[in-house]
């Protein structure tokens, strides 16, 4: 998509000189110039619209991301996490947020893959967009059959 609007740039910025030279250069009367000010105002427009949608097509480079955990499980629990967060609550993480997501994660779980995967699938279990350490109390379900504090004991 990239180098689509690279080439759809391109042609944008040549058809704007193009029409400058002609206006500039092409002889027209005064009476066909002031005809022209309203297509001239619509492809002032356009081109605006295009610098405007520019910072959404040519983003900033995604930053490297280095996962600090070195289990494959973690590595697949936080791929889980990302598609946990697209699919259930519409949240794209990116890179920086990525980075910032990673650093926080190693320093809460002080670097310890199986706490750091349980933070991730407490926070999936219960619906939240964030992660954090787990006390274990929090973590504690009532036993099968346990019916104390239930709404429905």
């Amino acid at each position: 998509m990239i180098s689509k609007w690279e080439e759809f740039w391109k042609q944008l910025e040549s058809t704007d000189k193009e029409l400058t030279e002609f206006l500039e250069n092409g002889g027209l009367s005064t009476l066909s110039h002031t005809k022209a000010k309203k297509f001239i105002n619509a492809w002032n427009k356009q081109k605006k619209m295009a610098s405007e949608i520019d910072q959404y097509i040519s983003p900033v480079e995604p930053a490297q991301i280095e996962i600090p955990f070195k289990s494959s499980a973690f590595t697949q629990m936080w791929s889980r996490w990302k598609d946990y967060l697209l699919e259930q609550h519409g949240q794209l993480i990116k890179s920086r947020s990525e980075l910032s997501a990673l650093e926080h994660l190693k320093k809460i779980t002080k670097g310890n893959d199986e706490l750091a995967i349980e933070c991730l699938r407490y926070a999936m279990a219960n619906r939240y967009r964030n992660f954090f350490l787990v006390e274990d109390k929090d973590s504690k379900l009532p036993a099968m059959g346990d019916n104390s504090g239930s709404a429905f004991g």
